[in-house]
């Protein structure tokens, strides 16, 4: 009788051990499936638009205004300056928060005439897509495509007897200092034209319309500015541009919420770069590439 009572006091331990083992194992956490060969993939933003806008007109449209009211410019997704008769240009923003979407603006003269006509996108965290083209008279701007999170919008501006009357531009909005920001100003001495192929920040976003040029020609003088986005952030970016002849120059600047400026300039060899100031909160750094 006495065995018979520790064989059951035994068979009630393992029982309760098997119990809280099996309970263990599933507070576990569950083991995550490796990376897949080549690397991770990288996660698109949670909104985003990409912007197709093809120029069939017999003129040359120049860029004289753009922005975003929500979201950021794409690291090398800035419009261009210039868009040459009978091409397509693209150019593309993105969300940079939580549950935020992307929204901005682009407006191009048409070369030659006091006409401009303006792309405007919206691709909102919460809601419907929504896409304009306001073409002058005597022009009209079809659009096609621009559903889902991450959206492509193709527009195609052409010449027409009668077309609609452009839209009011939006209101400007109030100026504010950032807390960190660095406006960039580039001599080019070089004997070369420089023509970017590439622009991104790291941190904060474009200040406004402040954004590195397509292209500088030999003696000129171009400047752009990046700013803080954020509380307690700074500024971080880098231009890219090649040389005729060959050769890439880039230009690099970070302006930390806590710590010293830092800069770069990378040219190619028989070239270089100077360059002067750059300290403060809101800094101006010149770069005159020989």
């Amino acid at each position: 009788m006495r065995m018979s009572r520790i064989r059951a006091r035994w068979s009630a331990s393992a029982a309760l051990v098997a119990a809280l083992a099996g309970g263990a194992a599933a507070l576990a956490p569950v083991a995550q499936a490796a990376p897949a060969p080549g690397g991770a993939s990288v996660q698109s933003a949670e909104r985003s638009t990409s912007v197709v806008f093809a120029n069939s007109t017999g003129r040359q449209l120049l860029r004289t205004g753009s922005g975003l009211d929500h979201g950021c410019w794409s690291r090398d997704g800035l419009p261009p300056d210039a868009i040459a008769k009978t091409v397509s240009a693209s150019w593309s923003s993105e969300s940079c928060g939580f549950a935020t979407g992307t929204q901005g603006h682009v407006t191009y003269n048409i070369a030659g005439t006091a006409k401009d006509v303006t792309i405007r996108w919206n691709n909102p965290y919460v809601g419907s897509n929504s896409y304009s083209c306001d073409a002058p008279e005597g022009y009209e701007c079809g659009r096609s495509g621009g559903g889902g999170d991450n959206a492509t919008v193709n527009f195609n501006l052409t010449a027409k007897s009668t077309a609609r009357v452009a839209a009011l531009s939006p209101a400007g909005a109030l100026a504010v200092t950032p807390v960190r920001s660095v406006r960039v100003t580039v001599v080019n001495q070089s004997g070369a034209l420089l023509a970017r192929t590439g622009a991104g920040l790291d941190h904060g976003i474009w200040s406004g319309d402040n954004l590195p040029p397509s292209v500088m020609n030999n003696g000129a003088v171009a400047r752009w500015q990046s700013e803080s986005d954020g509380f307690a952030t700074g500024t971080e970016g880098s231009a890219e541009y090649q040389m005729s002849g060959g050769g890439k120059v880039v230009f690099r600047w970070d302006n930390p919420f806590s710590g010293s400026n830092s800069y770069d300039c990378q040219v190619p060899a028989g070239h270089s770069c100077a360059r002067a100031g750059g300290g403060g909160k809101n800094a101006d750094v010149v770069f005159t590439v020989n």
